[in-house]
């Protein structure tokens, strides 16, 4: 479809001609999402207890948004019995997946915001650091249908800060980076979205120089990201700067 008489080829339409993929959104999973941080902590805490691992050496804020297998290898070394990572992620996984399966609470506004950006026939992709099984374990409770893409962790050779997952979702919508949001809650995410040259969003303060900052999902709307996309296409790649919670 061609640009209306007026527009720049490229720049993203706003709502009312949000009707091609000129943009894309592209959501982590874990946090920004679902919540399944709780269940993974206990998962770990009950498989490494077992193996004499105190809860206190399993720390959730070294784990978020980090590639698994630096995370498994990393506890499995902490196991005084011994474990090998794939071991470890085994045993994880099971407890993981049985809960996961009976369903996870979408964190406040996924749902609806899903549904608005699908409704705009913007296409969306989910760019999670978990591991396949896990991301379909998840995605009934998102509603499979809300991502026109879905890239897990296993299946980048570089996961995340590496732009190769943001990237490769991108080029998977066809859409270009620089016309792509983020939405993610880790420094990690944030990293790897904004050296992939997208626009970033994140639903948690984590210091990281980003393009909006929001409390959580329920702040964002269909026009309010087109507007960030639009913002970042007048702009030199790289010279984005942080702004706060407010936004057009």
């Amino acid at each position: 479809m061609a640009p209306a008489a007026g527009q720049d080829e490229g720049v993203p339409q706003l709502p009312g001609t949000v009707l091609t993929a000129r943009w894309a959104v592209l959501f982590d999973m874990d946090g920004t999402l679902v919540d399944t941080e709780p269940l993974l902590h206990e998962a770990l805490s009950v498989v490494l207890g077992a193996a004499g691992v105190p809860a206190e050496a399993i720390r959730p804020e070294e784990l978020r948004g980090r590639d698994v297998a630096e995370n498994l290898a990393r506890l499995s070394s902490l196991a005084r019995t011994p474990m090998t990572t794939r071991e470890l992620y085994e045993r994880v996984s099971a407890r993981m997946l049985d809960r996961l399966r009976r369903g996870v609470a979408p964190l406040p506004g996924a749902v609806g915001l899903l549904r608005a950006l699908r409704g705009a026939h913007v296409p969306c992709a989910l760019v999670s650091s978990s591991y396949r099984a896990m991301v379909d374990a998840v995605l009934p409770s998102l509603g499979a249908d809300a991502f026109a893409v879905t890239l897990a962790g296993d299946e980048v050779r570089r996961p995340k800060p590496d732009p190769e997952a943001y990237r490769t979702a991108a080029a998977r919508l066809g859409v270009a980076p620089g016309n792509c949001v983020i939405v993610e809650d880790s420094a990690t995410g944030l990293r790897s979205g904004r050296a992939a040259g997208c626009v970033t969003v994140s639903v948690v303060r984590t210091g990281e120089p980003v393009d909006l900052a929001v409390r959580d999902l329920s702040e964002l709307t269909v026009r309010r990201l087109a507007h960030l996309v639009q913002a970042g296409t007048k702009q030199a790649p790289g010279t984005r700067r942080a702004t706060g919670t407010s936004a057009p």
